[in-house]
């Protein structure tokens, strides 16, 4: 029970409130782009744009479906709903 129990408290620690700032950056990034190099992945997290050469990568249109509660994010924005 000691090993499940601190096990899920680290995932939590990692997941949600240590890393919180960089899943939002890196998944913003993604709803953006889709796919993401190891490269971007990197240059997100340091808070720098990502350039791609090819101008067919580059979305043309709001990037997120996803819907909205209303409320604003910790980096401006909305939240999704169910959060």
């Amino acid at each position: 029970r000691r090993i499940i129990t601190t096990a899920h408290d680290t995932a939590v620690r990692i997941l949600g409130t240590d890393n919180y700032d960089d899943w939002v950056k890196l998944s913003e990034g993604l709803l953006e782009y889709e796919t993401l190099t190891g490269e971007e992945i990197n240059r997100l997290l340091k808070g720098e744009k990502i350039v791609r050469d090819d101008p067919s990568d580059t979305p043309t249109t709001p990037p997120s479906s996803v819907p909205s509660t209303g409320r604003e994010g910790p980096l401006g924005g909305t939240e999704p709903a169910g959060v």
